[in-house]
């Protein structure tokens, strides 16, 4: 048999014999011809088959010599087919080729012509064109081979101006005691309270930042929206620089304190101990109590409280942070269920940190840091650090927990199962009781419309005058007033449950070293106990179901 190619096709001419001839002689031949990538024509060799087979017969009854040709065409070359795969937003685009039937393979300058072609024109990646056209080269005929050759540039919106704390010490400490050897610290000793003089530096406002245009794979243009200029809060004890009007330095002798886009500098009232000789102490600054705090006394300040001993007072309440180098020893309840009495209260609007906390109320805006333990204690927080931040390695013994996101220790609960509850719900809350709200408007709305629904039924009953005509109009109006009241009602409803279910996510319990029974967490309407001891564990949502998972 023989092959000849013309315009792309291959074309077998053979002459009929009594030798038999198969598909499979054909496809050997073919590779022997050097034609073995090419896209053979099964329907055409299926037929050539059939004749040769007819005339074979004819031949075998005398009724026609050996030798006659036929010729049919059997196979073609196709060169590599090339298609994109362009995402919807148009941020990446994917090359895919067919591999060549024999024909010519695909081209890095062919791959990014047609993609030019096809309104590719940004993002190209060089490195992946070359692997794609190379993987493609050698694929099996007809494979496709598939990878991203194109990706557009995210948009990155300005960033508005940034306060930049000048004295470290102004923010808060985060229970990172003085280390006084590589391997020793003092767990009660924070170092200098941080003090400063009139005039000295406290807050640098860095400018917007222009931010950095997108760009699809198609070219076009996505702008990004500048920051913008964030005015400085302007706080007691504080002032602009005459020289610099991006530079906020002190008014004043006194401690700094952070606020909203500025700094305070709180005047400060010293004392040694807080007991029946001095009173209760209310002031608007910063208070530091060298000693303790003893039983029965308040401490009421509108910046920060620094306590070095002891806290058994009645109540410490700070417009900042409360920092406790002692312990908070409040007195011993029985139960400390969410809603016991306790003798010694902390609030915060900044963060709490103590080295051990008993008995007591804590509450504060921010986190709570406790360097050892913190034992049968009612917490409001953001977050609980038992330990140091970087390696929680503190003990949780009992208590009711309210949080926003979560608690980090070493351990949670105790071998003589001390209840735990920890309500995982402090940004949830809100958040139901709207959709709660919500819910009864719809419910009302839904009512109305029932109730209107049944004034139009009474009234097609009633044989029309131009009266009736004008009450049905005016109830259908209101009906219609009510459904898009509720359908919006609806829609803030699901609005409300994206960010319900977003804030559960990125709740979570870290426990490094080991987990108790009788530890009881609510995460929304879920909640999950533990009935076992367990290792390191984490207490998490998976799949939207609170699960107890080992820490890795």
């Amino acid at each position: 048999m023989q092959f000849t190619e013309h315009n792309n096709s291959i074309k077998i001419t053979v002459p009929v014999t009594l030798a038999p001839l198969s598909a499979q002689d054909v496809n050997t031949q073919l590779q022997a011809a050097g034609y073995g990538r090419c896209l053979v024509i099964q329907e055409q060799i299926t037929n050539l088959l059939v004749e040769y087979q007819q005339i074979q017969q004819k031949i075998k009854e005398k009724l026609q010599p050996e030798g006659a040709l036929l010729s049919y065409r059997v196979a073609e070359k196709r060169d590599a087919e090339l298609s994109f795969d362009i995402t919807e937003d148009k941020m990446s685009a994917a090359a895919i080729i067919t591999a060549a039937w024999g024909g010519a393979p695909m081209s890095a300058n062919a791959l990014v012509k047609a993609a030019q072609e096809a309104s590719i024109v940004f993002g190209f990646s060089k490195d992946h064109i070359i692997k794609l056209v190379t993987h493609a080269s050698k694929a099996d005929s007809g494979s496709k081979v598939k990878l991203l050759v194109a990706r557009g540039r995210a948009v990155v919106h300005g960033q508005n101006s940034r306060f930049e704390p000048l004295i470290p010490e102004m923010q808060s400490r985060r229970n990172k005691p003085l280390v006084q050897t590589e391997d020793k610290a003092d767990l009660r000793d924070f170092g200098v309270i941080p003090a400063v003089r009139a005039g000295d530096n406290l807050m640098r406002r860095h400018p917007p930042t222009a931010g950095v245009d997108g760009m699809l794979v198609d070219g076009s243009l996505i702008p990004a929206n500048p920051g913008q200029v964030i005015e400085w809060q302007m706080a007691e004890g504080s002032e602009l620089s005459a020289a610099d009007n991006e530079l906020l330095i002190a008014a004043r002798d006194g401690l700094p304190r952070v606020v909203d886009n500025g700094a305070t500098v709180d005047e400060v009232f010293t004392v040694k101990n807080v007991d029946l000789s001095t009173g209760h102490i209310i002031f608007k600054g910063s208070v530091v109590i060298n000693g303790d705090v003893t039983e029965g006394m308040k401490v009421i300040a509108g910046g920060n409280v620094f306590i070095k001993g002891f806290v058994e007072g009645t109540l410490i309440e700070a417009g900042g942070d409360i920092n406790v180098g002692g312990s908070i020893i409040g007195h011993q309840i029985p139960s400390a269920e969410k809603d016991s009495e306790y003798s010694t209260e902390l609030k915060a609007k900044g963060d709490i940190q103590c080295n051990i906390a008993q008995y007591a109320r804590l509450s504060c805006d921010g986190n709570i840091y406790v360097n050892k333990q913190l034992m049968h204690c009612a917490v409001a927080a953001a977050k609980v650090y038992a330990g140091p931040e970087d390696n929680p390695n503190g003990k949780v013994i009992g208590g009711y927990f309210y949080l926003d996101y979560g608690i980090y220790t070493g351990n949670l609960g105790a071998p003589s199962s001390s209840n735990i509850l920890i309500e995982l719900n402090r940004m949830i809350d809100p958040i139901a009781e709207k959709q709660e709200v919500l819910r009864a408007s719809v419910s009302a709305a839904k009512k109305d419309m029932q109730d209107i629904r049944e004034q139009l039924e009474k009234l097609k009953k009633i044989e029309g005058n131009a009266q009736i005509e004008l009450r049905k109009q005016e109830l259908q109006q209101a009906f219609e007033d009510n459904r898009n009241v509720a359908m919006a009602l609806i829609e803030d409803i699901k609005q409300l449950e994206s960010q319900r279910r977003e804030k559960l996510d990125q709740t979570l319990i870290v426990v490094r070293q080991q987990l108790f029974s009788a530890v009881v967490v609510h995460f929304g309407t879920d909640h999950i106990r533990s009935r076992r001891e367990y290792g390191p564990s984490k207490i998490m949502l998976v799949d939207n179901s609170p699960a107890i998972e080992p820490f890795l």
